[in-house]
């Protein structure tokens, strides 16, 4: 295996090659070896990135071996540099290529180092025609992204993965004002972007917008412009994803956001439990400012939850459902503008889950 290894860096094409083919069943993170493969990261990362630009079937199998070595932290800090991640990078804006989707498992991967997280969100790595008029790395993803659902840029790749990148990055203050802020480029709000596709059939694509929408609402003193109808406008793809069939009164339904508003008896609810665990947080986080929990009342918000719990099974849904309740319609008869402590406790809670 050692000398399998050193043949990654042969001056022969062919001979590098065929090490990567072979390589890639010793990198599984199940196998005995692969934690001696992880020892020797330093001399796996850079030729494995060289190899995803030869040859189709050899960049395939660099790729998903470096995919799987990933899984590790001390790999990941291997691919902790500029040059590196703009190769990453790289790979998944080039419209041809087809190791983009498993570029994207490898990025999804490399964002759970916080390093890597504050730097996507500075990182410049040049324009890229058919995607955005921008160098920012993190400007470019997301528009990738974007037209990815639809396979309008690489007919081999979607780009959902890169969700749960979004999810990462915006776990730290600097990528949740990146999407909360408009570009230059643009002008444009990247979370309303990616918040469109809360319900689409992707359920990876979904978890990580889900996640997203989540931890944008950290952001207290953005409350005001991620519940504007006219600026974010976010409450109605969180709340989509939880409505389904129920009963509510004509005149309370009038006064919800209307893109909620006469949804149809076949409409269903978000399936997974997880996910609209996440979708409820993000309703709680809102209810951690007076501001929020004011438009969340006047929007009747409280007749979506109650219908949501109803059928609810899963005991996290319901004890968030009961806490947004509780919010909703609690005495506020002394408190301000400024918010009550009852929000910031809730809020500490959120941080530490």
């Amino acid at each position: 295996l050692d000398e399998l290894v050193d043949f990654l860096s042969s001056p022969r094409p062919d001979v590098r090659q065929l090490a990567a083919t072979y390589l890639v069943d010793f990198s599984h993170p199940s196998s005995d070896s692969f934690h001696q493969l992880v020892k020797q990261a330093d001399k796996l990362v850079k030729p494995l990135l060289v190899i995803c630009h030869e040859s189709p079937a050899a960049a395939k199998k660099a790729i998903y071996t470096l995919v799987n070595l990933s899984a590790e932290l001390s790999v990941c800090r291997q691919l902790a540099n500029e040059d590196m991640l703009s190769m990453v990078i790289r790979m998944i804006t080039s419209p041809e290529c087809y190791i983009a989707d498993p570029a994207c498992m490898l990025l999804s991967n490399l964002a759970k180092l916080d390093d890597i997280c504050v730097l996507l969100c500075s990182l410049r790595v040049g324009e890229v025609a058919g995607i955005c008029n921008s160098a920012m790395a993190l400007d470019q993803l997301t528009d990738v992204f974007v037209l990815g659902m639809e396979r309008k840029y690489n007919k081999s790749a979607t780009f959902g993965v890169l969700a749960s990148v979004f999810a990462d990055i915006t776990n730290h203050a600097i990528g949740r004002r990146y999407f909360l802020e408009r570009t230059a480029y643009d002008g444009k709000l990247p979370i309303t972007k990616i918040m469109v596709f809360s319900e689409c059939s992707d359920i990876i694509r979904r978890a990580g917008v889900d996640s997203t929408m989540k931890n944008v609402c950290f952001e207290k003193d953005k409350h005001r412009e991620l519940l504007d109808p006219n600026e974010t406008n976010i409450l109605p793809y969180i709340l989509l994803p939880l409505c389904g069939p129920g009963e509510i009164d004509l005149e309370d339904m009038e006064k919800m956001p209307e893109e909620v508003q006469f949804l149809g008896d076949d409409k269903q609810r978000e399936s997974d439990p997880n996910l609209r665990a996440t979708l409820l947080e993000a309703l709680n986080l809102l209810c951690t400012t007076h501001y929020g929990r004011t438009t969340l009342r006047n929007k009747k918000i409280y007749y979506i939850i109650r219908e949501l719990h109803k059928p609810e099974t899963n005991e996290t849904c319901i004890e968030l459902c009961e806490r947004a309740v509780r919010l909703l319609i609690g005495d506020e008869s002394g408190e301000t503008a400024n918010d009550g402590g009852i929000g910031e406790a809730d809020a500490e809670a959120f941080e530490e889950i």
